[in-house]
């Protein structure tokens, strides 16, 4: 019991140090000793049992009670607990792995290199989050710093996952000091080490957010609130031009001459457009990307740049693109009842410069199990097992390439960022390394209420302003909306759950931070380690067994 009852007590400090949640952030840099120590103790009683289970406590613990909100879904109670359930499972027993790696590493390679083992396979777990179709990077060590932004200002050079190799580090040195009685002399080494570890970071991290600055020249930004019940109104309860028109004039309320740019949030166009194929009109709830300019929403956008001259619009929309005869067909397209063509549909955000053609851009990293079904491209369609969070339900839609959507009468360089894709540093950077200079995150966190699940969301936007050295506009439909300057600090914050807009004035930084241009070099680095490791564990195992063999 003793084993177990240390084991919880890493979830809990855990749950007390995430943001949203607890908010203590210092106990990241403890949260891992009583799990640490709690092996020690089941090691010394020399016990047959796996160590995996006690593991899986702690991390269950933490998992479920940071996010815990995804109950809060408005569906049927089956669908809900699958759901909330999944992911916090899912996630809780991948996060076994690394400590399942770890065993035979100290068995064959001895302790300090069982322990170099775990946080090697942390941090490349941690890396393939971000990329796979599981792909879950909610909570990523690092991320318990996004709302203590004076504390990682160096993420601009290693991302958040240079946060999760610190917190392992000051973690495992404080475990060593802790464990070891050899001396007063050696003791006082291990707590100088692990002051230094901790300070270290953090001094250089202040010194650099008290003494940023940037010359950059600004543009006046406005973001729009809307505040549309997402189950209620947004899909079908209200007209959705009523609903655009109702943004449009809250845009205006905060709008001057100098405004350069408007933002509006997630799924903000809704409208069921239709094209013609010479036939009959097909009909669909989205915009057609094949013809866009003429969707009765764009076109009342376009009047409504006619009256502001000099204003670029940026929005979220549900769209469709349709794939004629002889086009290739990607795994997602859909076919059309009754005729042979086929579409694809999208998340998507639509870009209105103030002079030139309209953009479309399509939402790249998808939710699985609502945006997505895992590895379908694989497995076949799954798109009936999907959750129906309002819009086009089933597997989207995505696109490869990393645009950069310009206007170039006020020389913005927007990166977007569709909701979940905000959680994606590499991502994000991508788009900057192809020279955006302002980061415009468009969301609609209203399907969890007031609860911690926004306000997680919220604060992940100040990591990716340090990261890319960016300003970042946020709108989001029922709150939080604000803006975050290239510090990581957030301005302007709207209340949740209320119409709202405001204007502000926001750096336009051009230069890629080494971050932008490099990518998650840390989690690269992860993975050639952990192949070492394993080449050398398995050398090391058939050279055992070599000997028991001649023995």
């Amino acid at each position: 019991m003793r084993v177990l009852g240390w084991a919880a007590l890493t979830g809990v400090l855990w749950a007390m140090a995430w943001p949203g949640i607890g908010g203590v952030t210092p106990l990241a840099f403890v949260a891992w000793l009583p799990l640490l120590h709690a092996l020690e103790l089941h090691e010394a009683a020399r016990s047959r049992r796996s160590f995996l289970p006690y593991v899986l406590v702690a991390v269950l613990l933490w998992n479920a009670a940071t996010s815990w909100w995804f109950f809060l879904v408005s569906e049927p109670l089956g669908t809900r607990l699958v759901s909330g359930l999944s992911p916090m499972l899912v996630n809780s027993l991948l996060m076994l792995l690394p400590w399942w790696f770890m065993r035979p590493v100290r068995r064959y390679m001895g302790r300090t290199a069982g322990y170099t083992a775990l946080v090697v396979a942390w941090i490349a777990w941690e890396h393939l989050h971000h990329l796979w179709d599981l792909k879950w990077p909610w909570f990523t060590l690092g991320n318990v710093f996004a709302a203590r932004p004076a504390w990682v200002q160096w993420y601009e050079v290693t991302g958040a996952l240079g946060g999760s190799v610190w917190v392992w580090l000051v973690n495992l040195v404080l475990h060593h000091a802790l464990r070891m009685h050899d001396g007063a002399r050696q003791a006082n080494r291990r707590w100088l080490l692990a002051a230094a570890l901790f300070g270290g970071p953090l001094l250089v991290s202040c010194v650099r957010y008290f003494t940023y600055g940037t010359d950059a020249p600004t543009a006046e930004v406005v973001v729009v609130q809307p505040n549309i019940d997402p189950y209620s109104e947004k899909f079908g309860g209200m007209d959705p031009l009523v609903q655009l028109d109702s943004m449009l004039r809250l845009a205006e309320g905060s709008m001057t001459s100098n405004t350069a740019l408007v933002v509006m949030p997630e799924t903000a166009l809704q409208e069921s457009a239709t094209i013609d194929l010479r036939t009959d009109p097909v009909k669909l709830h989205g915009l057609w990307e094949n013809d866009i300019e003429q969707a009765e929403s764009v076109r009342r956008l376009r009047a409504f740049q006619q009256a502001h001259p000099g204003v670029a619009l940026l929005t979220g929309m549900s769209s469709a693109r349709l794939f004629r005869g002889g086009e290739e067909l990607p795994h997602t397209a859909r076919p059309i009842d009754g005729t042979d063509l086929w579409y694809e549909a999208y998340n998507a955000a639509l870009f209105l410069p103030s002079h030139g053609a309209a953009v479309c851009y399509n939402k790249s990293k998808l939710v699985a199990g609502v945006e997505m079904m895992p590895f379908e491209s694989v497995l076949g369609r799954l798109s009936a097992l999907s959750v129906d969070l309002g819009g086009v339900s089933g597997s989207l839609g995505t696109q490869e390439e990393r645009s950069v959507l310009s206007d170039d009468h006020h020389a913005l360089r927007i990166a977007p960022a569709i909701c979940y894709e905000s959680v994606f540093g590499a991502h994000v950077g991508a788009h900057v390394a192809n020279g955006a200079n302002l980061i415009a995150i468009i969301t609609n966190d209203g399907w969890w209420g007031d609860s911690p699940g926004p306000r997680q969301h919220l604060t992940f936007a100040s990591l990716r302003a340090i990261e890319m050295r960016r300003s970042v506009a946020r709108s989001a439909n029922t709150g939080i909306s604000c803006w975050v300057d290239p510090r990581g600090v957030v301005h302007d914050r709207t209340a949740w759950w209320k119409p709202a807009s405001f204007r502000a004035q926001m750096p336009l930084n051009g230069t890629p931070t080494i971050y932008a241009r490099s990518g998650d070099v840390t989690g690269r680095a992860a993975w050639v380690l952990l192949l070492v490791m394993l080449v050398r564990l398995m050398a090391l195992r058939i050279r055992s067994g070599l000997t028991r063999r001649a023995g």
